[in-house]
């Protein structure tokens, strides 16, 4: 009875999809999603360093530093989080973020040639958010003196907080001095320091469930402000368009150092840890924005375990090179088939047989900046379908002639696909800026 009734009304049965689709959503916010990712990094390095000290795993120091420094960039870009604090989430911000990730993302490339820079950089950021935190938490009117006075979540929220900013310092300390813990003590250290952070995921995600009721959401929010110096104002880069720019920038800067190292002009790159990176981002998106080869998905228990494993092993390619590469090519060659296939056929083609079907009654002229949108679109489905296939040339032809196919091929289609991407952030910008 209750089918036939659903079936009859349209609108019912819209929002009973609807209500199902909020029952399975996970309600994950960045921050949270980030410090999840932050957990997964130092528990995998901690118990991976156990072994790297046996001497029974390769170490790559350099890419770990890197993809660290990276994971920071992402919070400062994103969130504005910054080792002094939350700041205001300008544009000056958004590029300091985007510097400090390119410079992480070419030690993860370039092991060896940034070595003392990346850790003395990685280790300041975690010294100096560390102490800043400690005493912001203890002096702030807002924060630990406030909520010590309520029992619950919040007091829970406190020790989590005290717990991972004393062992940030500690482990500050051990990056800058390095030697002067043993590594089995600095594994054990890791490991805490990863629940500590697991822990306080957990309690920020009950605070604002608690705090933050869901119809706070629907109240519009406070205008810009248009005063003071353009790169000083709120950035209105959204969070997908942010992790799109800097997968547009880091693709564009892979394909140029790809065709300089054929050229022989760079030595060659750390192909375990930009696949690595690749994966981690891919998570990224997965867990923030339920975005994954091309298309929209419930971000649903089921879909943040798959982001986490995706994660892990971006983060052990990291930081233990030579082990997952033979895997971890194929499985991007075949995602990224799978989402040139998705992406041309849910916003090309389906909407232009539509539309041949179901002739408008009225011939409607579209906007260049909409023909310009389609045509971007078009050729970012081929060309990432074209990626997709060169990553499995050399299983598709081994020997010589399908290294020298993937070789020419893949500086070439890195750049286009970056700049590609690019363009996407600046027309879906203009886009949001005239709705």
């Amino acid at each position: 009875m209750n089918n036939e009734n659903t079936q009859q009304d349209p609108q019912g049965r819209q929002q009973l999809e609807s209500y199902v689709t909020k029952r399975a959503e996970v309600d994950l916010s960045i921050e949270v999603v980030l410090l999840i990712i932050g957990g997964v990094f130092f528990l995998l390095f901690g118990v991976l360093l156990f072994l790297i000290n046996k001497g029974m795993l390769p170490y790559s120091e350099d890419s770990m530093y890197g993809l660290f420094v990276v994971l920071v960039s992402m919070q400062i870009i994103t969130m504005g989080k910054t080792p002094f604090g939350d700041l205001l989430r300008s544009w000056v911000v958004v590029i300091i973020g985007l510097g400090t990730a390119i410079l992480g993302t070419l030690a993860i490339f370039f092991p060896g040639h940034l070595s003392v820079t990346i850790r003395v950089l990685a280790g300041l950021i975690v010294l100096i958010t560390g102490a800043l935190g400690l005493l912001q938490l203890f002096t702030s009117k807002d924060k630990a003196r406030t909520w010590m006075k309520v029992p619950g979540i919040l007091q829970q929220l406190t020790v989590a907080c005290a717990v991972v900013y004393g062992i940030e310092v500690v482990l500050g300390i051990i990056t800058l001095l390095p030697g002067i813990v043993p590594n089995p003590l600095t594994a054990v250290i890791l490991v805490i320091f990863s629940a500590g952070i697991f822990f306080l995921a957990w309690c920020i995600h009950e605070t604002k469930r608690h705090y933050h009721p869901g119809n706070e959401k629907k109240v519009p929010p406070p205008p810009r402000s248009e005063r003071g110096i353009c790169l000083f104002r709120d950035a209105t880069l959204t969070v997908g368009n942010t992790f799109n720019a800097y997968q547009g920038i880091l693709l564009t800067l892979l394909g140029f150092l790809v065709l300089f190292m054929i050229l022989g002009i760079f030595p060659s790159y750390n192909t375990d840890g930009q696949l690595g990176l690749l994966l981690v981002l891919t998570s990224l998106q997965l867990l923030a924005l339920g975005q994954f080869v091309g298309s929209q998905v419930t971000r649903s228990w089921v879909v943040i375990t798959l982001g986490i494993l995706f994660a892990g092993a971006g983060i052990f390619s990291c930081i233990v090179p030579g082990i997952l590469t033979g895997v971890i090519q194929p499985l991007l060659g075949l995602q990224n088939i799978i989402t040139g296939v998705l992406l041309l056929t849910t916003q090309i083609i389906a909407p232009t047989l539509y539309g041949i079907r179901h002739p408008p009654d009225e011939p409607v002229t579209l906007p260049p900046i909409i023909r310009r949108l389609f045509f971007v679109l078009t050729v970012t489905g081929i060309v990432t379908i074209l990626f997709g296939i060169n990553m499995l040339t050399p299983l598709l032809l081994p020997g010589l002639l399908g290294m020298v196919i993937y070789a020419i091929l893949i500086p070439l289609l890195v750049i286009i696909m970056g700049l590609l991407t690019l363009s996407m952030v600046a027309i879906t910008q203009k886009l949001q800026q005239c709705a």
